[in-house]
């Protein structure tokens, strides 16, 4: 009976310590909610994680790293930002917030340094050569907005090329990257670029920019932060991952404190938030009366190859500079002739007379080439080792193999001399340039002219010869009459 008492007594007692226990439980997880790591403002303001998002406070990763703000994605993103399996809507992310200005950067001592520097490096120590760069650059800036647009992606990232290359589509680094974005070959054939012996589309202001807009979304899709992708941008992401992490952090503003990434790499977030800052608002930081320049103007036209960029500059009534300048990808002295059909970049209201004449031309009138006779012995294989001229090159001049037997004293096509096996750099193309003058061939006026000319006579030929036989005749018959009153008079 005792023992009956006692388990109802000790039953009793569990069911009111229960309840209190279950009660502290839920009050406690409503406090540990409360008091989460990372605001509930930044929690519900972070669908757009720009390069300059700061937050006011950070978590300390370890001793040996500063305390510095972090942003990373919210934790319950808003249901119409969610596809139907739940992850966040990306392409939504991409285009929300934008950048922020220096202004904004006060609550992070260590950011707001390091850009500062940079906007005192571009404005003092450089002012004469960037003021140069945003001259080049504001030739480019509409059509590269208005594809990083298409690929919904910031517009600020327009000033990228900004600290990359100054806009210099003919910029080459010592690490091999080229063009206005500074593609390395093995990322340019990712993103279908091509770099060959013909053209290096890394040069090509327009496709390099569909190019970076890809890789620039990948890399913010990888990393979560526009910071972070830059920094792989310009490091590249193994580096960057690795960086992260020993340094136990998704912070680039924690990264640059420790040694792990490269000096180069510390400043080149900093380096674009200044660049953008000056390229915004010039006048501010001492950049007066830009003489900016007239927004790149084209038409395009579909060629079948093969034409010379000399016999192209000519059919469009302009110089080879002019088309190099339009077609900076072009690397040799012609257009590839190894496709069916080039699209090429002429003068804009150009492109009606450049197709008469390009159409009306002999194809060898196109594509000059220089020629080699062969002597005894001579193989493709000896001429290329010989003159230094690719052996690809030389067997598709000539429709050749590599193994085909020569003829004594037959020939052999060469590229024309001088530029035929190396690439042009910007300082020769320059120089070959100096000396054209639109005298050296004939207005074009002249020449579309002369080819309706020759259309129109074409489509009449049977009454011109009618004519010519009227004509004729009526000579003989002149002269005839004057014979008879010849005689007559005798």
């Amino acid at each position: 009976m005792s023992m009956s008492i006692y388990r109802a007594a000790v039953l009793f007692l569990l069911l009111l310590i229960l309840p209190m226990k279950s009660e502290a439980l839920l009050n406690t997880s409503e406090d540990t909610e409360g008091k989460s790591e990372v605001p509930g403002t930044l929690q519900n303001n972070l669908m757009h994680r720009s390069i300059s998002d700061l937050s006011t406070k950070g978590i300390t990763y370890s001793e040996s790293v500063r305390e510095h703000s972090f942003i990373r994605a919210p934790l319950h993103p808003p249901p119409d930002q969610e596809d139907t399996d739940g992850s966040i809507r990306k392409e939504a992310m991409l285009l929300q917030g934008g950048f922020k200005r220096f202004t904004q950067y006060g609550d992070d001592t260590n950011a707001a340094e390091a850009i500062s520097a940079q906007l005192t490096f571009f404005a003092d120590t450089i002012k004469k050569k960037f003021n140069q760069w945003l001259v080049k650059g504001s030739k480019y800036l509409p059509v590269m907005k208005k594809i990083l647009k298409q690929n919904n992606l910031p517009e600020e990232l327009v000033y990228l090329p900004l600290i990359e290359s100054g806009y210099n589509n003919l910029a080459k680094s010592a690490a091999q990257a080229a063009g206005p974005w500074q593609f390395i070959p093995g990322t340019a054939r990712d993103y279908n670029l091509k770099v060959n012996y013909w053209v290096d589309e890394r040069q090509d202001p327009i496709k390099s920019t569909y190019a970076a807009s890809k890789y620039l979304k990948f890399l913010y899709e990888k990393f979560g932060t526009w910071d972070l992708a830059l920094a792989a941008y310009n490091a590249g992401e193994v580096k960057i991952e690795k960086a992260m992490k020993m340094a136990n952090t998704d912070s680039y503003w924690s990264l640059i404190t420790t040694g792990l990434i490269a000096k180069e790499t510390k400043l080149f977030v900093p380096r674009f938030i200044a660049a953008k800052e000056i390229a915004i608002e010039p006048e501010r930081y001492g950049f007066n009366d830009i003489e900016y320049e007239t927004p790149l103007e084209y038409d395009i036209v579909a060629v079948k190859p093969p034409a010379t960029i000399d016999f192209i500059a000519k059919a469009s009534g302009t110089s080879t500079a002019k088309i190099r300048e339009l077609n900076p990808e072009l690397k040799q002295w012609c257009i590839p002739p190894d496709v069916s059909k080039y699209r090429l970049r002429v003068p804009q209201g150009t492109k009606d007379d450049f197709r008469l004449i390009y159409e009306n031309t002999p194809e060898h009138q196109r594509y000059l080439l220089d020629n080699y006779r062969v002597r005894k012995g001579d193989s493709l294989r000896r001429i290329s080792n010989r003159l230094h001229i690719p052996q690809d090159i030389l067997c598709e001049i000539n429709g050749k193999s590599l193994n085909t037997k020569l003829r004594e004293g037959t020939f052999v096509f060469l590229p024309p001399s001088g530029i035929q096996h190396r690439d042009l750099t910007q300082k020769e193309v320059k120089q070959k340039n100096v000396k054209y003058h639109d005298a050296k061939h004939k207005d074009i006026r002249y020449q579309v002219a002369k080819l309706k000319h020759q259309n129109a006579k074409h489509k009449d030929v049977k009454h011109q010869d009618t004519k010519h036989k009227n004509i004729r005749h009526h000579d003989a018959k002149l002269k005839h009459h004057d014979t008879k009153r010849k005689n007559v008079k005798t």
